[in-house]
């Protein structure tokens, strides 16, 4: 197996892999943002289903009790479906499936992103060849 490097004329490396730009996984499939969210949800869950709870059964640790519970839970049932949601795809595929929705339902940050319906092509039509071939400079 060849090691070597292989290095242009002014020392920078001819290739780099890809991925070393990318989030790493933290946990269960999460990058430490998407981490961090999943444990503000899952805290705020558990402090609306805790403070009831808490009144109900008149012991303040309830509500911090099912505070942890409740972050664990998302936790690891947000990590098992978002990594399902998230296989085969982009690595900015969650960010812009969140901006669509904001875009599309709520009507959030209209400016920022293009929406059309409609078919795409790459190709040149037809009709479009006559007239480009008859423009000359």
């Amino acid at each position: 197996m060849n090691d070597t490097i292989e290095l242009l004329a002014d020392g920078t490396v001819v290739f780099l892999p890809e991925r070393l730009n990318r989030d790493p996984t933290v946990l269960r499939g999460l990058t430490n943002d998407e981490m961090w969210v999943a444990l503000g949800v899952g805290a705020l869950v558990g402090l609306l289903l805790g403070v009831p709870l808490a009144i109900a059964t008149a012991s303040i640790a309830v509500a911090p009790t099912s505070m942890i519970v409740s972050m664990a839970v998302v936790l690891l049932a947000g990590g098992t479906l978002l990594r399902r949601a998230k296989r085969a795809r982009p690595e900015t595929w969650l960010y812009r499936k969140l901006e669509w929705i904001l875009v599309s339902r709520w009507r959030l940050k209209r400016g920022s992103l293009i929406l059309h319906s409609g078919a795409w092509t790459v190709r040149r039509s037809r009709r479009l060849r006559p007239a480009l071939s008859r423009w000359q400079p």
